[in-house]
């Protein structure tokens, strides 16, 4: 069985997501910052009528950003409802989407990439529960 990931940068770095987790893809959009919000949350913005919660990963993660504010990219992520059908178990591999729609800004998106069960390792021992 193969799934699909979408390819993406944040700063020097390349990571990838089911696809199935992924509604679309926009170009960075105006993003209204939340007073006394935590750093990694960009802020708010309008997405056809719809409020989205923008996070920003790079953040999160400490990376050096060398992408242009303006040039980065928005990763919308499909909320529960949306993915429900493709769920397993109640859960997509560890991943619990919300209720609310999410964006993730990026430096830019890269590919989707196909592999096969066969070309993917689980995860090191180590890594068995973070936040």
């Amino acid at each position: 069985m193969s799934r699909q990931f979408a390819v993406f940068r944040l700063g020097n770095r390349t990571f990838g997501m089911d696809i199935l987790l992924v509604k679309e893809v926009h170009r960075h959009m105006a993003v209204d910052p939340v007073p006394g919000a935590p750093p990694h949350l960009a802020g708010l913005m309008n997405l056809r009528g719809r409020v989205v919660t923008v996070i920003d990963p790079g953040v999160i993660l400490g990376l050096d950003r060398k992408a242009d504010e303006d040039s980065r990219q928005m990763l919308i992520l499909k909320t529960a409802e949306e993915i429900q059908p493709f769920i397993r178990d109640g859960r997509l591999d560890r991943m619990e989407p919300g209720e609310d729609i999410v964006g993730l800004l990026i430096d830019g998106m890269e590919d989707v990439l196909t592999a096969s069960a066969s070309d993917m390792l689980p995860p090191p021992p180590h890594l068995t529960d973070f936040d």
